[in-house]
């Protein structure tokens, strides 16, 4: 039977970290294992692809078979982790939602061909030959899937993302411009958060507006 895990990259978010932890928990599934990525930075510069090459080799060292990057500051369903595709190589949704609390604003995004980093998943093996790109590069699921078209690796990519990304929350260190931009669309009573979302994660998230 096919194994796998979660990979957690957390820096200098703990408020967001133990909420992330919570929804793990309440995945209708769950892992054989969890690796919280939360080490002390070295310095200043964002350090994503180094947190997730050391899961990524925690994970090899114990066997498992697949990953699924999962990111401390974003919504998942409670059962998220059901659509886990053991058949392919590299597994995502090629359309993402973006939510900024801070405005309140949110908008789609498509994005054919590959999956937003916080709702990818990988079969640990077909990463064996992938370069790693420098520890400071932001963008790392654009790497992860161009890698995965050019080696013609099997590939699943799924519409109607169930997830839903946060941005503007302020905690810690993030990359892109998405923490800071106004997206299209504008919620004022709030009302497309509560649809995107279990009643948990809405009340976890409108409190953290209250303090924006």
């Amino acid at each position: 039977m096919e194994t796998f895990a979660v990979v957690i990259p957390s820096r200098d978010r703990p408020e967001l970290f133990k909420f992330c932890r919570e929804q793990i928990e309440r995945q209708t599934i769950q892992p054989k294992n969890k690796y919280f990525i939360a080490f002390k930075p070295e310095n200043g510069k964002p350090d994503l692809v180094k947190r997730i090459k050391n899961g990524v080799q925690l994970a090899k060292n114990d066997g498992i078979d697949y990953i699924v990057l999962i990111e401390d500051d974003d919504a998942y369903p409670s059962k998220y982790l059901e659509q886990i595709d053991f058949n392919a190589d590299f597994f995502g949704y090629e359309q993402t939602v973006y939510y900024n609390i801070k405005n309140r604003t949110y908008g789609e995004f498509k994005h054919r061909g590959r999956s937003s980093l916080f709702c990818t998943g990988f079969k640990v093996s077909a990463l064996d030959d992938f370069v790693w790109p420098p520890d400071d590069t932001v963008f790392l699921d654009i790497k992860i899937w161009e890698f995965a078209q050019k080696k013609k690796k099997k590939i699943t990519l799924l519409k109607n993302n169930p997830c839903l990304g946060i941005k503007g929350h302020g905690e810690g260190t993030s990359g892109g411009k998405g923490h800071r931009m106004k997206l299209k669309n504008q919620d004022n009573d709030l009302s497309f958060l509560r649809s995107r979302v279990d009643p948990i994660a809405f009340e976890f998230y409108t409190d953290l507006m209250k303090r924006l």
